[in-house]
């Protein structure tokens, strides 16, 4: 069976401005569950909580949950604290992430600071992870497509697809290639 996209999203019921597990504990996770899962693993730790996605084709959302509960045992956390979406399918995280598009769309400030520190994280992370990430990138690619043709908070999509893009071209390509396509789009842009 062949590995597919899967993802589990956690966050706060009560947002605060503060990470949910600190860096060091998400870096404790991450090798956990990649040797557990036996494949990619990226974990994306924001204010607005954790974006875990990996590749399998065995469903490990409940793994991934009580991973994270176990983890945070020691904090006297209880799972009422917060929110646990498990997509098990590339379909379920697709509408899962389309939603949270649009829901942050609505807020500029808390998506460019979230779309940035996503970015950020996933170039810090991009030579362990390039398989997930590459797949990532194509995957949101497709959502924004979509949320533009939708018309759906179109100027901070746009401007988000193109960072996404950038990030991806700049990950994937060599330095002559990259000038090729940069000049491509610069000549699209001017006719």
């Amino acid at each position: 069976m062949e590995s597919t996209l899967k993802s589990v999203f956690i966050s706060a019921k009560n947002y605060k401005k503060q990470l949910i597990i600190p860096h060091n504990e998400v870096s404790a996770l991450h090798t956990f569950l990649k040797n557990t899962i036996n494949n990619e693993v990226v974990i994306v730790n924001t204010n607005l909580g954790l974006d875990i996605y990996y590749l399998s084709s065995s469903l490990c959302g409940n793994l991934i949950k009580n991973s994270f509960f176990l983890m945070n045992s020691k904090k006297h956390l209880s799972a009422d604290q917060f929110r646990i979406t498990i997509c098990d399918s590339a379909e379920d995280v697709k509408s899962f992430t389309k939603n949270s598009f649009l829901q942050l769309g609505r807020m500029p400030l808390i998506f460019t600071s979230y779309t940035k520190s996503m970015l950020h994280q996933f170039n810090e992370n991009f030579s362990d992870n390039k398989r997930i990430i590459a797949a990532l990138f194509v995957f949101w690619q497709h959502v924004l497509e979509e949320l533009c043709k939708e018309q759906q908070h179109t100027q901070k999509i746009s401007h988000f697809k193109s960072l996404l893009q950038e990030a991806f071209i700049e990950k994937n390509y060599n330095s002559v290639f990259k000038e090729l396509i940069k000049d491509s789009v610069a000549m699209l842009r001017c006719n």
